[in-house]
């Protein structure tokens, strides 16, 4: 029975953790960051 019990509280705590660690890097990505260059055919429409 801890066993399962154990086993099912690091499976969680790994998610968590997983979870954590994601949200953590999420803003910190360089691709939301990123802007490409606007062509100069669409300036010259806008």
């Amino acid at each position: 029975m801890f066993k399962k019990i154990g086993k099912s509280l690091l499976t969680s705590l790994a998610s968590i953790i997983t979870l954590v660690a994601f949200t953590a890097v999420s803003p910190a990505s360089i691709w939301i960051l990123y802007e490409p260059d606007i062509p100069d055919a669409l300036k010259k429409v806008s």
